[in-house]
């Protein structure tokens, strides 16, 4: 007798607004979306990847559970970048249970990085028998945030099953093809660029500069607060007519000169990796969908510029409301039902910050 096997798992993402969940479960055929949520904090809660006040952030989840109808009881965390280490790491050839050592002496004597410190994790990418190296991705975060969150969900008498970089969450997403691309994902913060060729990551950059910078933008050409700009750039823009859609545009325009300046320097960079242009740019995160940026974007560059999509992930995924706020959630959740992230890593690979 055959059964049925199914899994299902809750991804979450810890917003600077707000946290975001989506409940995904694997089935024989494919990974379908179950429910998703969404939790505005009601004060500042999270600051340079560290938690303010946790018993409000416990009280936050368990909220976000009850309301949205979770059904799994296994939890799966995007960790962003402000305090993680990674590195891509050249080994000679290891067996497994000498690797973990292997790694944590590497990291102690070439990086400024306490290994007593850090609970971190490593994934093999790479095993070359003719040089007896290995290419070995290393990611962690400070013990202490770690022991944080993991007590958290054990008080909600929840499990937690896998804390992924966000990196990896987002290429999670994106299923290779032949042809090279930038993606960006624009969040209310920051932006991450990643680029690549066919199933190979070659740059990753971390820019300061976010949907908020768009708000702050829209707040002083209008003279208007911050919350007043926030809904004007998200409910009014589009409709509005006259000289302050004028003032704001081309205010928002000399804004995201600055994103522009470091995509081009990027693409420079990728160039000398790579002796080719990316063909296509994609947008993902909330702030991709400030209006008017797609077509910017695509005039300034002359790239086709495309909105993320996760049909080729999840088989209903028409089911799930802007796919672009709640896609680092999903790839999260990926990952915590064995999905194995289909890219491969540049052995140079910089996992850089960026200040524009």
């Amino acid at each position: 007798m055959r059964f049925n096997r199914r899994r299902s798992i809750v991804g979450i993402d810890f917003g600077t607004y707000a946290i975001k969940a989506v409940e995904i479960e694997s089935r024989e055929d494919g990974i379908y979306l179950k429910r998703m949520g969404f939790m505005p904090y009601s004060e500042k809660m999270i600051e340079d990847g560290e938690f303010l006040n946790v018993p409000l952030l416990t009280e936050s989840i368990n909220s976000l559970w009850k309301d949205n109808k979770f059904e799994s009881k296994e939890v799966a965390i995007s960790w962003k970048s402000e305090n993680e280490f990674t590195r891509v790491l050249t080994l000679p050839l290891l067996p497994d249970k000498e690797l973990y050592e292997a790694v944590r002496l590497e990291i102690s004597s070439r990086y400024d990085v306490d290994t007593n410190l850090v609970a971190f994790d490593y994934a093999i990418l790479d095993k070359n028998e003719s040089s007896q190296e290995m290419k070995v991705l290393v990611a962690g975060i400070p013990k202490e945030t770690a022991s944080t969150i993991y007590n958290i969900f054990r008080e909600l008498n929840l499990k937690l099953k896998i804390l992924e970089p966000e990196f990896i969450c987002q290429i999670n997403l994106l299923k290779p093809t032949e042809d090279s691309f930038i993606l960006l994902n624009i969040g209310a913060k920051i932006t991450t660029l990643y680029m690549g060729k066919g199933d190979l990551i070659n740059v990753i950059r971390t820019l300061r500069f976010g949907g908020d910078n768009a708000t702050e933008v829209i707040s002083s050409a209008l003279n208007i607060s911050f919350e007043e700009a926030e809904r004007w750039k998200k409910e009014r823009f589009e409709q509005e007519v006259g000289y302050s859609k004028i003032m704001v545009s081309d205010a928002l325009l000399n804004n995201f000169l600055i994103l522009l300046r470091e995509v081009n320097r990027s693409i420079d960079y990728f160039y000398q990796l790579t002796y080719t242009y990316p063909n296509r740019l994609i947008l993902d995160g909330g702030g991709s969908l400030v209006v008017g940026l797609r077509e910017y974007i695509n005039r300034e560059l002359g790239l086709p510029v495309e909105l993320l999509r996760l049909s080729g992930i999840i088989r209903n995924s028409e089911d799930l409301p802007e796919p672009n706020l709640y896609s680092i959630a999903v790839g999260a959740a990926l990952s915590g039902v064995g999905y194995k992230c289909p890219y491969q890593f540049f052995d140079g690979l910089e996992f850089g910050r960026i200040s524009v």
